[in-house]
């Protein structure tokens, strides 16, 4: 399965993050700066969803597809904070809210409850963190697989064969 983390905005950080997608035309892409790595748990490479959560509006934004591998080519200039574009992740797939509501509003409530109102939610920390699996089988979302539909609505949207499973080394 491909682990699905989080990354936290407020609305300020996320115009700023649209805007510089939108200045460096990425607009299927996503990009995420962090003041720290992503945890050691991911293998280097490995590919990861990330939900980007406001927590200004309670909701996500939406769902980008990256690899654990930061960005060194040249320094991005992401956010005002200049902390926050310490370690930079990015990725060619990202798909909005507006167009995961259009595949499954069900999954898009899921998340919205288990990372924002449910009392382990993930509105605290900072950078791309995991989100625990007992979040991720919530009695919520039992209905849901979430890790499969995600990678479902990807496939989908973007037609692509690209988006596979992770090798596994023996």
């Amino acid at each position: 399965m491909i682990p699905i983390a989080t990354s936290r905005f407020n609305n300020e950080t996320w115009n700023e993050n649209c805007s510089y997608r939108a200045k460096i035309n990425a607009s299927n892409g996503c990009i995420y700066g962090c003041p720290r790595r992503i945890s050691p748990k991911i293998t280097d490479d490995a590919i990861l969803f990330v939900v980007e959560m406001n927590n200004t509006t309670n909701q996500i934004e939406g769902i980008g597809l990256i690899k654990n591998a930061v960005r060194a080519d040249k320094y991005y200039n992401i956010y005002k904070c200049h902390n926050y574009n310490r370690y930079v992740y990015k990725g060619d797939y990202h798909i909005d809210r507006a167009i995961l509501e259009k595949f499954n509003i069900e999954l898009v409530e899921c998340l919205d409850y288990i990372l924002f109102k449910e009392k382990t939610h993930m509105k605290r920390g900072s950078g791309i963190k995991l989100i625990p699996e007992k979040l991720l089988k919530h009695e919520m979302c039992r209905s849901i697989v979430i890790q499969e539909e995600i990678r479902k609505i990807f496939r989908q949207h973007f037609t692509c064969t690209e988006i596979k499973e992770p090798k596994k080394e023996n």
